[in-house]
C-alpha cells in the first residue's frame, strides 16, 4: 500500500523520513495518553475513593507521570530538530551548483516557464516560454525562480515533495533535483480564484540528450 505518490527526487526520502519520524512519535504519544485518561475511567471509577478522585496534583509524588510526560516531549522535540536541521538546511538554506536555470511563473491560471535561449542566459530577448509543460532533464540541478504575475500561487510536485509559494512581486529560487525519467505534475497548492482547480502542469523528465532535443524544438517556435 502506498501512502505517497512515487517519491522521484534527490531529497523526497529525507522528507519522507521526517513525516514518519514525526507521525510515528505522535501515534505513540497519542496513544499512551488516551489509554491514561480511559483506562482510570473504565475500570476503577467506582472503586477509587474520594481522595483518588480529586488529587490536588500538589508534590512530586502526585505530578510525577505529568514531569515524566513532559521530559518525554521534551526529548522528542529536540530529537525531531536534530533529525529534521540538516534536510532542512540542504533543502531550504542552500543553493546547489545549477545546471539549468528556469522561471516558474504562475498567473490565473496557468503556469509559464522559461528557460534560457540559445545564449545560455536567463532573462535575455532570446529567452524561450512554454505553457504548462515544464521540460528538464534528468538527475541534474534545476534551479527555478518562483514568481507570480497576479495572486498568491503555490508551485506543489508532489513526486519531488516540493513545495513552494509564488508571491506577486518577489521571486524566490529554489532548486530540484529530478532522478526518474517520465511525466510528473505540477498543480497549484493554494486557492487562486475561480480556476483555481483547472491550473494543472506537468513536468517532463528527460535523458539529457532528449532534454536538448526539446529545447531546440522550443527555439525554433
Amino acid at each position: 500500500m502506498k501512502f505517497f505518490p512515487e517519491n522521484a527526487s534527490s531529497y523526497g526520502s529525507d522528507v519522507d523520513f521526517i513525516f514518519w519520524l514525526i507521525t510515528g512519535v505522535i501515534t505513540v504519544a497519542s496513544i499512551i495518553v488516551i489509554f491514561l485518561i480511559l483506562y482510570p475511567i473504565l475500570t476503577k471509577n467506582k472503586t477509587r475513593t474520594r481522595e483518588e478522585r480529586y488529587k490536588k496534583g500538589i508534590g512530586f509524588k502526585e505530578l510525577k507521570l505529568i514531569y515524566l510526560g513532559i521530559f518525554l516531549l521534551a526529548v522528542a522535540d529536540f530529537y525531531f530538530l536534530y533529525q529534521e536541521g540538516p534536510i532542512w538546511s540542504s533543502i531550504e538554506e542552500s543553493l546547489p551548483e545549477k545546471d539549468l536555470h528556469v522561471i516558474v511563473m504562475g498567473r490565473q491560471w496557468l503556469w509559464e516557464f522559461t528557460y534560457p535561449g540559445p545564449d545560455g542566459k536567463l532573462y535575455t530577448d532570446d529567452d524561450v516560454k512554454s505553457i504548462n509543460q515544464l521540460y528538464i532533464p534528468v538527475n541534474k540541478t534545476v534551479h527555478m525562480d518562483i514568481q507570480s504575475y497576479d495572486v498568491l500561487h503555490s508551485v506543489f510536485i508532489p513526486n519531488a515533495r516540493f513545495k513552494q509559494d509564488a508571491l506577486p512581486g518577489r521571486n524566490i529560487t529554489r532548486w530540484v533535483k529530478m532522478t526518474k525519467t517520465g511525466k510528473f505534475p505540477l498543480t497549484c497548492a493554494e486557492i487562486c480564484g475561480i480556476g483555481h482547480a483547472n491550473m494543472k502542469a506537468t513536468i517532463t523528465v528527460l535523458s539529457e540528450k532528449d532534454f536538448e532535443k526539446q529545447l531546440a524544438k522550443l527555439y525554433k517556435k
